[in-house]
């Protein structure tokens, strides 16, 4: 049911993604994801990068422009909390989600922005909130916002650039 739901969504990611695409080029990339990126669970990132590998674009501008706007976003994000603070990061991801990311700020530090934001099929945009409720300096989070957010699309293009090469294997 849930694989289903799935390529529901990322089939009318690709129709969307295609008409923006085809009217804007790659700011239109650019601009979904940084609108994808302040409204989490709506639209996963994964899901846009997905699309674009679908449609074929070039690889590096995939990789480059949605790490650009994943980053973009996040930063928007991360002042919007650090602005609101606490109540409002939780009308954007919730208490739970904040509540465990803060004790993984606690633990692990300033790694959790790199490996929450790298790590795929995974909200890297909650924790791009949860950063904003940090002591940490914005130009920090900005680097490490966009090493983990170019980690993380250089791993979801190379997994589309793969399930596109063996789907025609796996239909003969």
């Amino acid at each position: 049911m849930e694989l289903i739901l799935i390529v529901q969504i990322i089939e009318k990611i690709i129709l969307n993604l295609n008409n923006i695409v085809e009217n804007y080029g790659t700011l239109g990339l650019l601009i979904i994801m940084i609108v994808q990126s302040l409204i989490p669970i709506a639209l996963p990132s994964d899901a846009v990068i997905l699309a674009a590998v679908i449609l074929k674009m070039d690889s590096v501008t995939i990789i480059t422009i949605s790490a650009l706007g994943s980053t973009i976003g996040g930063v928007f994000a991360f002042l919007i909390t650090r602005k609101g603070g606490k109540p409002v990061a939780i009308k954007f991801i919730g208490e739970k989600r904040i509540n465990k990311l803060e004790n993984w700020f606690e633990k692990w530090g300033y790694y959790v922005v790199v490996f929450g934001r790298a790590a795929p099929f995974l909200s890297s945009d909650a924790v791009s909130y949860a950063a904003g409720l940090t002591k940490m300096n914005i130009t920090i989070f900005i680097i490490l916002a966009f090493i983990g957010a170019l980690i993380r699309s250089i791993i979801i293009v190379y997994l589309g650039d793969i399930s596109l090469n063996l789907i025609p294997l796996i239909l003969e």
